[in-house]
């Protein structure tokens, strides 16, 4: 396995997820790209994001700090802006080549999983690669 993929929200299932990741990539000797995506919701007269610039810092922050204490050197942050972060992160799985997918099981959007299922779910469902889900 030559990548791992971990997406990020900020969540506590999100940073232990990150925390195996990091342990996995550094036994496999893999790459280790963490996934931010920046979820925005289209509104009638303007496009808000989800999060503020200082949260995405904030996130980005810890994400490193973690994967600082794993000791693991080959790691890449990548930040995309989509409506659909499920689709996201099984898009990005597949154009870096992921040989697995490590994420939280619940995030910070428990409403809208509530309404429309979970992100995990989704994408265990349309990912072509292995997916490990963290409690």
């Amino acid at each position: 396995m030559k990548r791992i993929l971990t997406a990020i929200d900020g969540s506590k299932a999100s940073y232990r997820a990150l925390e195996l990741a990091a342990k996995l990539a550094k036994g496999l000797g893999a790459e280790l790209k963490i996934l931010l995506v920046r979820q925005f919701v289209v509104g009638r007269h303007d496009v808000p994001e989800v999060w503020s610039d200082e949260e995405v810092r904030e996130i980005r922050t810890l994400a490193l700090e973690v994967v600082a204490a794993g000791d693991n050197p080959a790691t890449e942050i990548i930040e995309e802006r989509s409506r659909d972060v499920a689709y996201t992160i099984v898009e990005i799985a597949l154009k870096t080549e992921a040989g697995l997918i490590v994420m939280g099981a619940s995030g910070v959007g428990s409403i809208k999983a509530f309404v429309l299922g979970s992100v995990s779910n989704e994408v265990l469902k349309k990912s072509a690669c292995p997916v490990t889900i963290v409690h």
